[in-house]
C-alpha cells in the first residue's frame, strides 16, 4: 500500500506547490494595481490561479452555462484591473474587458486574427494544410466580395428583398398548416422556416431540393461548433463529426451540379440581382473567387458552411428571442401593440414592407439591439506580432503590456453583461425593450440611441474583422419579425423546458461554451396559432 500510495502523495505534493506557486504570482501581479494613480511603468496582466500545468483555467473555462465562469470568476478578482490573464489549452490568453482596452486593440492595426483563422479553417473545417495556405493567401478577395456585395447599401436591400419575399411565400403556406395548431414550438418553427429564407435568397432554390436535411444536420454541427475548435474527441462528440461530414458531402455534391447546370461557372455576380442555381450576388461572386483562388471542391463546400453558418448561426437564435420577448404573457402586455404599430406604420399599401422605414423605427431598433446585447456571446481574438502598449484608463496615467506572440481575448459578454454598465433603466440581467430609447430634448419624440456603448457592446466584433454582414443581419432580423406578426396570432399556452416538458420559467439559454455567438433558447413557447385578420 506504501509503495502505491507514494507517487500519488507526490503528485499531490507537486501540484499543490505548483498552485501555491501561480497564486503568489498572481498577487505580486494585483500588487501593481494598488496605487490609484499608477506607477509610471507598464503594469502585467495579472495571471489567474491554477492547479494543472498546461491544463491551466481549462476546464473551469469551458463551462457550458453562458457567463457562468465569469460570474464565479468576478466574485472574488476585482473588475477593476480591467485585464487578465487565463492559461487555456497550453496557450496564455490575455482577456480584455476594460472599455479603453477593447476599444485601443480595435483600433490598432497590427494585430490580427490571422492565427485563429488557420485554427477555425483547419479544426472546424477539417481543411488541408495547402488549401489553408491558399486560403491565407486570397483573403483579400474574400474582403472585396463582402465590400461589394455584404456592405454596399443597394447590394444589402437587394439580399433583405429577396429573403422577405421567399420568407413571405414560406409562411404564406404555411398559414394553412399552422392555423389551429396548439402544440406548436415557436422557436424551432421559427428556426426552420427562417434557414429556408436564407438560404434560398443567398444560395438559390436547387440546394434545398437537393439536400432537404440541410437545416437539421446544419443545427447539429452548429451545436457543437466551439467543440470542433477545443478537439473534442471524436467518440465523445460522433453525431456532430457525422453531420459535418454529411453536409460537406452533400455542399461538394450540390456545387458540382450547379456549375454544371450553369455551364462551368455561375452567372455574372454583376447580372440579375438573384438566379435559382446559386442565388445572390454575393454566393455568385464567392464561388468565382473559389476557383481563382484555386480552392478545391471540398474547400469550396467548407466556405459554403462558413457562410451558412454567418446567416443561420447568430441571427435566427436572435431573432428568436425577440419574438419570445415580445409574445411573453409575464412580460410587458403591451409591447406587442406597440410593435404592431411600428411594423404597420412601415407596410406599404400592397402589404410589403418599407424596409428602410422599418429598420429606422425606434422600438424596433431598441428590442434588436437588447437581444444582442443578452443573447450574443462572441471572443474578438487577435494575435500580436510584435510588443504593445494600451491605455488601462481614460486618462492613460495606467497601461499594459502585451508581448509578441501574446493572444488576446475580448468577449463580448464581459461588456455587455457588466452591471455597472447597464443598471440604469433596468437589471443588467434582465431584458429590457426600452433600454436603448431617449427622449429628445429639443422635440420631445422617443428616439434610440447607442451613445456611450462603444467598446461596452459589439455583438459583431469589431476593428477590421467587424462582421460584414451585420447591416443585412439587423434587416433580416427585423424584417423576420414583422412578417411573422403581420400574418399570425400567437396565444402562448405555456413554456417548455429544453426537454419539451411544462415549465412555469421563461426559457434560459442552452448549453454553450464562452464565445459560441448567439446564444440559442434552452426551451421554447407552446402556442396556439391562427392567421392574423
Amino acid at each position: 500500500m506504501l509503495y502505491v500510495a507514494v507517487p500519488f502523495l507526490a503528485v499531490a505534493i507537486l501540484l499543490s506547490l505548483f498552485r501555491l506557486y501561480t497564486t503568489w504570482t498572481y498577487h505580486h501581479a494585483m500588487s501593481q494595481y494598488a496605487s490609484p494613480n499608477g506607477t509610471g511603468k507598464p503594469v502585467t496582466p495579472p495571471q489567474i490561479p491554477y492547479t494543472l500545468p498546461f491544463l491551466g483555467n481549462t476546464l473551469s473555462f469551458l463551462s457550458t452555462k453562458p457567463g457562468a465562469y465569469w460570474q464565479n470568476l468576478f466574485a472574488w478578482h476585482p473588475r477593476s484591473t480591467g485585464v487578465l490573464t487565463l492559461l487555456i489549452g497550453g496557450r496564455n490568453f490575455h482577456i480584455l474587458f476594460a472599455p479603453q482596452l477593447v476599444q485601443a486593440i480595435f483600433k490598432a492595426r497590427k494585430p490580427s486574427r490571422d492565427a485563429f483563422d488557420r485554427d477555425l479553417y483547419r479544426q472546424m473545417f477539417d481543411m488541408s494544410t495547402e488549401q489553408v495556405e491558399l486560403t491565407e493567401a486570397s483573403k483579400h478577395m474574400e474582403h472585396e466580395s463582402n465590400v461589394a456585395y455584404l456592405i454596399r447599401s443597394e447590394r444589402v436591400n437587394e439580399l433583405t428583398a429577396k429573403f422577405t419575399q421567399v420568407l413571405r411565400e414560406v409562411l404564406d403556406r404555411d398559414i394553412k398548416e399552422t392555423s389551429g395548431a396548439s402544440d406548436l414550438g415557436l422557436y424551432v418553427w421559427l428556426r426552420d422556416r427562417m434557414f429556408t429564407a436564407s438560404t434560398i435568397a443567398l444560395m438559390g432554390e436547387e440546394l434545398l431540393e437537393m439536400y432537404p436535411d440541410y437545416c437539421r444536420d446544419f443545427y447539429v454541427f452548429d451545436n457543437a461548433f466551439l467543440s470542433f475548435y477545443f478537439r473534442i474527441p471524436n467518440f465523445l462528440m460522433r453525431d456532430a463529426y457525422e453531420a459535418r461530414a454529411r453536409i460537406l458531402r452533400k455542399l461538394e455534391a450540390w456545387s458540382r451540379e450547379m456549375h454544371r447546370l450553369s455551364g462551368g461557372k455561375p452567372v455574372d455576380p454583376e447580372g440579375p440581382a438573384w438566379e435559382p442555381l446559386f442565388g445572390s450576388r454575393l454566393n455568385r461572386a464567392r464561388h468565382t473567387d473559389y476557383t481563382r483562388r484555386k480552392l478545391d471542391w471540398r474547400s469550396s463546400a467548407c466556405f459554403d458552411l462558413g457562410l451558412t453558418f454567418a446567416f443561420a448561426s447568430n441571427i435566427i437564435p436572435v431573432t428568436g428571442w425577440m419574438l419570445m420577448h415580445v409574445l411573453d404573457p409575464q412580460g410587458d402586455t403591451t409591447l406587442l401593440p406597440r410593435v404592431l404599430e411600428e411594423i404597420k406604420a412601415s407596410t406599404k399599401q400592397d402589404g410589403t414592407l418599407n424596409v428602410p422605414t422599418l429598420i429606422a423605427q425606434p422600438l424596433l431598433q431598441c428590442i434588436w439591439t437588447e437581444a444582442l446585447r443578452m443573447y450574443v456571446d462572441i471572443l474578438v481574438t487577435r494575435n500580436l506580432p510584435e510588443d504593445i502598449t494600451l491605455p488601462l484608463d481614460e486618462e492613460g496615467k495606467r497601461q499594459v503590456l502585451f508581448r509578441k506572440g501574446d493572444n488576446i481575448f475580448a468577449p463580448s459578454w464581459l461588456g455587455s453583461h457588466n452591471p455597472n454598465s447597464w443598471s440604469e433603466k433596468a437589471p443588467y440581467h434582465r431584458f429590457c425593450p426600452e433600454r436603448f430609447l431617449f427622449k429628445n430634448p429639443e422635440t420631445g419624440k422617443t428616439i434610440f440611441s447607442t451613445l456611450g456603448t462603444a467598446a461596452k457592446l459589439f455583438p459583431f466584433g469589431g476593428g477590421r474583422t467587424i462582421c460584414p454582414g451585420r447591416v443585412f443581419a439587423k434587416q433580416e432580423a427585423i424584417g423576420a419579425l414583422a412578417l411573422i406578426l403581420l400574418r399570425f396570432e400567437f396565444e402562448v399556452v405555456g413554456y417548455l423546458d429544453a426537454e419539451k416538458k411544462p415549465t412555469d420559467a421563461f426559457p434560459g439559454f442552452a448549453t454553450a461554451f464562452p464565445g459560441s455567438g448567439g446564444l440559442v433558447p434552452g426551451g421554447d413557447f407552446q402556442v396556439k396559432v391562427r392567421r392574423r385578420v
